[in-house]
């Protein structure tokens, strides 16, 4: 492995233990709204497309913009 690649998996490993104590073990889990789950889709197939760019950057962008107006719109309510 790379300096680089063992990099990001620390970070990704340090985020995840994060993420298990600042998490609120009261709450009941919340499902994803449809516009986010077609976000998670376009992310997802961002990623499986990673091969041609421009595809995986668009659906990337795309997941993102939906996910942001998703977002907004739970925050207005």
């Amino acid at each position: 492995m790379t300096p680089s690649q063992i990099y990001v998996a620390v970070v990704i490993i340090i985020i995840f233990i994060a993420m298990l104590f600042i998490g609120n073990k009261n709450s009941k889990p919340k499902r994803l709204s449809l516009l986010a789950s077609i976000a998670f889709g376009f992310i997802v197939a961002g990623i499986v497309f990673g091969e041609n760019r421009i595809i995986s950057y668009s659906l990337f962008i795309l997941g993102i913009i939906l996910s942001v107006v998703d977002a907004y719109i739970r925050s207005k309510k």
